[in-house]
């Protein structure tokens, strides 16, 4: 995939010498006059169609600025000439303020998101599709792509933002809550556009809640406490008792996890039955996916997937708006509440063992389509023990902004 940022800019030598009747005053973008006031409304109108910039009137002169960058996709998305700037009444403008016109004529009807409206994000996707140098990216999933807070961002903002030097075209599809089963009986769209489009990369997050709300049917009653029995180091396992419950325990068990006799432990504390049955529901929503997307891919198309990292850091706190609890949740610590488990170390095993199974769960599904010689490429991006600190998670399963942008970083599409 070229990336536009890297090639030289082509200087534009027929300037516009300005509209003394429009909005903007001065040139916009790489080697201009970059006034603010200027800046800010080119940022508005590239924001407003979805180009991941901040309208704060900043930009600095280098092909790696944020609004640069977007100016130049923007260019190239519409078939105009790539320069990196844009000047009072030229082509590139007329066309910037034409489509923004266009798009307050947009309706929603249904909102899936607190993101850029479906609508709108479609008709731009669909405008931006055909253009050999986006990289098409369809995100499908659940509230890690999806969280419904404003102003918190989650992975899609993130993700998007750490590969926006790749001039994306990304379609959301994904919607808070929803289960793997939830998704695949709502996968109309995800149809449409996987048959209709050149998908570069489909990015998949899945299965939290198959996993978190049926945890009461998951966990065996009756075990209270983390037994010896399920620790093969006995003075680790005494390291772990004698410190206080806190992120410090959290990040040491996340650590000894290797200590765990898996077998005992899976035994006494999870109904195998019911875990197997909720893990296949997973995979066989994942594979009807991945059926879709080999119908219509090419060996260049990579279906991402990822692990959850483990949520020990803030059981019981639910989604809050302005410090004003939302009608979601908690998940995990009622069921450890109703089952009588207080020990810090079994809470945190219980978690990390569920985690670990899920991941191994992945890589069966990433072993079946490459066993059965799907086209597309698959990656398992491993969040595990990433946000190993309260200070990145926003509530009892969903990381904060900053927990967000950590996460990014494992994601180079």
């Amino acid at each position: 995939m070229e990336n536009l940022v890297l090639n030289p800019p082509v200087i534009n030598q027929n300037r516009s010498t300005g509209n003394p009747h429009g909005i903007l005053n001065n040139s916009v973008g790489l080697n201009a006059a970059n006034n603010p006031l200027d800046v800010v409304q080119v940022q508005k109108y590239l924001k407003n169609l979805g180009y991941p910039v901040q309208p704060n009137g900043s930009i600095a002169n280098h092909q790696t600025d944020a609004t640069i960058i977007a100016i130049l996709n923007f260019q190239a998305n519409n078939g105009i000439q790539v320069t990196g700037a844009i000047y009072p009444d030229d082509q590139c403008y007329n066309v910037l303020k034409q489509l923004n016109s266009t798009n307050v004529l947009l309706t929603e009807e249904i909102d899936e998101s607190l993101h850029q409206p479906f609508f709108t994000n479609s008709f731009i996707f669909r405008r931006n599709a055909g253009n050999a140098n986006t990289l098409n990216v369809i995100f499908e999933g659940d509230s890690w792509l999806d969280y419904p807070v404003p102003r918190i961002l989650d992975l899609y903002d993130t993700i998007t933002d750490h590969n926006q030097r790749l001039n994306l075209n990304c379609l959301h599809l994904a919607k808070f809550g929803e289960t793997t089963s939830q998704m695949y009986a709502d996968k109309a769209n995800f149809v449409q556009y996987v048959s209709s489009y050149r998908i570069d990369r489909i990015y998949f997050s899945g299965g939290g809640n198959d996993v978190f709300p049926q945890l009461g049917r998951i966990l065996n009653s009756g075990v209270t406490l983390f037994s010896t029995s399920f620790f093969t180091d006995a003075a680790k396992l005494n390291e772990l008792k004698s410190m206080s419950s806190g992120d410090t325990l959290y990040q040491k068990c996340i650590h000894y996890k290797r200590y765990l006799n898996t077998t005992a432990f899976d035994t006494a504390l999870f109904n195998t039955l019911n875990l197997n049955s909720i893990f296949t529901t997973i995979m066989r929503n994942y594979l009807g996916f991945g059926s879709i997307v080999n119908t219509h891919a090419t060996p260049d198309t990579i279906f991402y997937m990822h692990s959850y990292d483990y949520p020990l850091f803030k059981l019981g706190v639910r989604p809050s708006v302005v410090g004003v609890d939302l009608p979601l949740g908690p998940w995990i610590k009622p069921v450890f509440d109703r089952l009588g488990i207080t020990d810090e170390i079994l809470k945190s095993y219980i978690i990390i063992r569920l985690l670990d199974k899920f991941y191994a769960l992945l890589l069966r599904i990433k072993s079946h389509f490459s066993y059965y010689g799907y086209r597309f490429q698959c990656r398992i991006i491993d969040y595990r023990g990433l946000l190993n600190s309260s200070s990145y998670w926003r509530d009892e399963i969903h990381p904060n902004s900053a927990g967000a942008r950590r996460l990014s970083t494992r994601v180079n599409f």
